[in-house]
């Protein structure tokens, strides 16, 4: 199961508001979160009044077992070379200490027994990647999906000023990116309502095709 944070932030335009900050993302448990990852918004507070983004320098676990893709993500991109193979020599080292002690607890009677991960067990797990950025991360994911499962997103909008209409207007947002397993960011302006999802490509098509008009 991903592991996250609860945290508030104060937006300079002074909406108060909570984000999540994530240590460990894992898709099979959240598979939503592989978009918010390639969307560049994981560990990103957004204000939902004036759509201001906030990045938190929060480094992750990424973990996709369906591609057998384990990886630590350093949120820095420019981290100096020295300071780079200093992380890559730790990280290593301590995945390779983790992996070989690795135990599985079973249970057995009314106690249990502890059983260490055997030569062939240890082997199953996934190498660790080190990436330095979201963009390597993305440019990872990116490399092992089909077209169809990339990136998609589009955004909709209401020009209502009526608090009533755009709350109206979310709802439905909602029920469709629920059905069509996408996730949405909400921008709330005084001239202008929007709503963007994110998710697959297929799943943004089917979306599109959802919502347009039938002559």
């Amino acid at each position: 199961m991903s592991r996250s944070t609860t945290h508030t932030f104060t937006c300079p335009c002074g909406k108060v508001f909570n984000y999540q900050q994530y240590e460990y993302v894992n898709v099979v448990e959240d598979p939503l979160l592989r978009y918010v990852v390639l969307a560049g918004l994981v560990n990103m507070a957004t204000c939902p009044n004036c759509g201001r983004r906030a990045a938190f320098a929060t480094p992750f676990i990424y973990s996709d077992p369906a591609y057998d893709l384990l990886a630590y993500v350093h949120p820095r991109p420019n981290v100096p070379d020295e300071a780079r193979l200093l992380i890559l020599e730790k990280l290593r080292t301590t995945y390779k200490d983790i992996v070989s002690t690795q135990v599985q607890q079973e249970e057995h009677g009314n106690g249990g027994r502890v059983v260490a991960l055997s030569p062939s067990e240890a082997k199953d797990f996934p190498s660790l990647k080190v990436l330095f950025g979201l963009e390597q991360l993305a440019d990872v994911i990116n490399g092992m999906l089909s077209p169809e499962e990339r990136l998609g997103k589009i955004a909709l909008h209401t020009q209502s000023r009526s608090e009533a209409a755009r709350g109206q207007f979310l709802d439905i947002m909602r029920k469709f990116a629920t059905e069509m397993s996408c996730f949405i960011e909400v921008e709330d302006l005084p001239d202008e309502y929007t709503v963007w999802f994110y998710g697959s490509r297929r799943q943004v098509g089917a979306l599109m095709r959802a919502l347009a008009p039938r002559g």
